[in-house]
């Protein structure tokens, strides 16, 4: 069961198997109803059971984000019309990959069950924080090559082990997209010494510089390796309840991203737990689908629907354009947020420049005009 504070929907984007369900409330679409509905990009407002919200046609983004009372909801379902509708802005499609066949899905599969990457077995620790085999460099190219033509994320989340990286890297690279490691979406944890990352230094020195060489951008501290080793592995398997939290969390984390394509690299158990925690009231047919486990370098696409708002931590504050018409915006906290959205307006990019100007027509001098915010300029 979700926790109670789940309140978005996942879609999955198959061209012939669509299903959206709500874990908190009780809708679910089937086949190509998921996806009109998604096309359809029209918001009702809580049309059954309440009086129909006035329709604004001026000011329609400004009011809507980032303010959306706890009492409301940014979707309207109809039982009897078999779908649901939601403002295309409340939508993102998330490309869920599963990372390409490493040296432990190789010894495994051989083996024929998951003893040799069991930490009691002799030479299991070969097998730590295993990398991509020929063959599951060879898996990613076919897929960059053959499925991702239509496949454009604003930015792609991946685990912090080492064949997710390499996955990630292999499939987009060359994108001139952000590339973002999150703890969040890392392998469930214990007892296989595959899932056990080695320490974040030798990664990172291993990775970036394949990353720079190709100039791709990547962000490994902010939202990942919190800790020098991997603290969190222990000889027993992480719990299935913990998993899916985890899972949970991600999302949310991923609702409050400005961008509505996303691309996640991550693993086969961690998509299990998340994907199972959807699904049980859909169509059997649906939940196969969904449930399935995911086979070495799959996309699996899904609509994240977001039935109320989910912002990232940040604040209010006035642009600085020093005119009379000064007004507020939100600012992120973390600046690979301020995007889209986020974004900083025209009024106080100039304010920013303008102040300059005025600095050294005064003093003869120009003293820094970038405030901080956390830890990171505004």
């Amino acid at each position: 069961p979700l926790p109670a504070t789940a309140t978005a929907s996942l879609i999955s984007c198959g061209p012939r198997d669509a299903v959206a369900v709500c874990p908190r409330r009780a809708h679910l679409l089937s086949g190509s109803h998921a996806q009109q509905a998604i096309v359809a990009g029209v918001n009702l407002m809580n049309l059954v059971g309440r009086k129909a919200a006035t329709m604004q046609t001026q000011n329609d983004d400004e009011d809507a984000l980032p303010n959306i009372p706890d009492e409301s909801t940014a979707f309207s379902h109809i039982p009897e019309h078999g779908f649901s509708l939601f403002l295309a802005k409340r939508t993102k499609t998330i490309h869920f990959i599963r990372h390409a066949e490493g040296l432990h899905n190789q010894v495994n599969r051989s083996y024929g069950d998951d003893t040799p990457v069991t930490f009691t077995t002799e030479d299991a620790w070969n097998y730590q924080d295993a990398k991509l085999t020929d063959a599951g460099i060879q898996q990613c190219q076919k897929v960059r090559r053959e499925q991702l033509h239509n496949v454009k994320p604003e930015v792609i989340i991946v685990s912090p082990f080492t064949r997710t990286l390499q996955t990630a890297h292999i499939m987009f690279t060359g994108k001139r997209t952000q590339f973002i490691v999150h703890d969040l979406c890392a392998e469930r944890r214990g007892k296989f010494t595959c899932d056990k990352r080695r320490d974040k230094q030798t990664i990172i020195a291993e990775m970036k510089p394949i990353y720079d060489y190709t100039n791709d951008r990547i962000d490994f501290e902010s939202f990942g390796y919190q800790t020098e080793t991997d603290e969190l592995w222990t000889e027993e398997r992480e719990p299935d309840d913990s998993v899916t939290a985890r899972g949970i969390e991600f999302m949310k984390w991923l609702a409050t991203r400005p961008e509505n394509s996303i691309a996640v690299v991550t693993h086969s158990s961690w998509l299990k737990h998340l994907f199972r925690a959807f699904g049980e009231q859909s169509h059997s047919k649906d939940t196969q689908v969904l449930h399935r486990l995911a086979g070495n370098a799959e996309l699996r696409s899904v609509t994240l629907a977001l039935h109320k708002g989910f912002y990232p931590d940040g604040k209010w504050e006035k642009t600085t354009s020093g005119n009379d018409d000064d007004e507020e915006v939100f600012v992120p906290n973390h600046h690979s947020f301020r995007t889209g959205k986020y974004a900083s307006p025209d009024s106080q990019v100039a304010g920013l420049h303008g102040r300059l100007l005025a600095a050294s027509t005064k003093d003869k001098k120009a003293p820094s005009v970038i405030k901080e915010h956390g830890s990171m300029p505004v």
